[in-house]
């Protein structure tokens, strides 16, 4: 089933760029080189991308008359997200002696839940 898109399996590009991004994150913590850092920061963002456009797409397929309201929400729980991620990372970090590693390691629950999600929607529509 193709939810969102018609030329596009949204949830299975949506799941492979979630495995990327948890896969990014781990190396990013734990990478010896800082340009192995680098270079996955990059990858990570380009895993992000359909993420956000994604979700949209889901949603707005899912629930067909969410309107406004359904938006609304959607942009309100990206905010918070948005708050919650860093202030998840910066205070890990510093329990670990301002050690940004940790913190970045931390926020890998973020992409976990996000494929948990993923693969659960994914199931329900079946």
């Amino acid at each position: 089933m193709v939810s969102g898109g018609e030329r596009l399996n949204l949830d299975k590009f949506m799941l492979i760029s979630g495995v990327l991004c948890v896969i990014s994150y781990i190396v990013i913590s734990i990478a010896p080189y800082p340009v192995i850092r680098l270079v996955f920061c990059a990858i990570c963002g380009l895993s992000v991308g359909i993420m956000w456009p994604g979700t949209f797409s889901k949603a707005s397929y899912s629930i067909r008359y969410g309107g406004t309201a359904m938006f609304a929400l959607l942009a309100l729980a990206g905010d918070i997200g948005c708050s919650i991620g860093p202030t998840v990372s910066g205070f890990v970090s510093s329990c670990f002696e301002n050690n940004i590693a940790f913190g970045i390691l931390a926020s890998t629950i973020f992409p976990i839940v996000f494929v948990i999600c993923v693969i659960r929607s994914k199931i329900q529509n079946r």
